[in-house]
C-alpha cells in the first residue's frame, strides 16, 4: 500500500493550518465586528437610558408641583364651600324670616283694606252706620275715623 511519507504529511499539516489560521482569523474579525456594534448598541442604550432617567426626574418634579397646586386648590375650595354653606344657611333663614314678615303682613292686609275703604267711604261723605254696615269695624272706630276726616277738613 502507499506510504505516506513524511513530506506529503507535513504540507497537508501546513496547509490545514493555514485554513485553520484563516477560520480563526475570519472568526476572530467577525467577532470583533461584533462586539464594535454591540458596544455601539450598548452606549445608545445607556444613553437612552440616561435620557429616560432625566425625564423621569422631570416628570417626578412636574407630579410633585401638581400636587402641591391640587392640594392648594382642594384647601381652597373647602373654605369656599364652608363660606358658601353659611352664606346659604344665612340666606335660608332670612327666607324664612321674610316669608314670616309677608305672612304677617298678608294676615294684617284685609285689616287694612277694611278701614282704607272705611275712611273711602268717610271722605265720600258716607254716615256712621253705612260705615259700620259695610266695612264690619265697630261703631267706636267708624267714629273716630269721621272725626279724624273732619279735623282734617276744617280749618284750623
Amino acid at each position: 500500500m502507499f506510504i505516506i511519507s513524511p513530506l506529503i504529511i507535513s504540507v497537508s499539516s501546513f496547509a490545514l493550518f493555514i485554513v485553520l489560521i484563516g477560520v480563526i482569523y475570519r472568526q476572530k474579525s467577525y467577532f470583533h465586528r461584533t462586539n464594535k456594534v454591540l458596544k455601539t448598541q450598548l452606549e445608545t442604550q445607556e444613553l437612552f437610558i440616561n435620557e429616560l432617567q432625566s425625564s423621569q426626574k422631570i416628570v417626578n418634579k412636574q407630579l410633585i408641583e401638581f400636587n402641591n397646586k391640587l392640594e392648594s386648590l382642594q384647601l381652597e375650595n373647602e373654605q369656599v364651600s364652608k363660606q358658601l354653606e353659611h352664606r346659604i344657611k344665612t340666606l335660608q333663614q332670612e327666607s324664612v324670616l321674610q316669608k314670616q314678615l309677608l305672612e304677617q303682613f298678608q294676615n294684617q292686609q284685609p285689616q287694612d283694606k277694611l278701614y282704607s275703604r272705611a275712611f273711602k267711604l268717610v271722605e265720600l261723605g258716607a254716615e256712621i252706620d253705612e260705615v259700620v254696615r259695610e266695612c264690619d269695624i265697630p261703631l267706636a272706630e267708624a267714629e273716630m275715623l269721621i272725626s279724624v276726616h273732619r279735623n282734617k277738613t276744617s280749618p284750623s
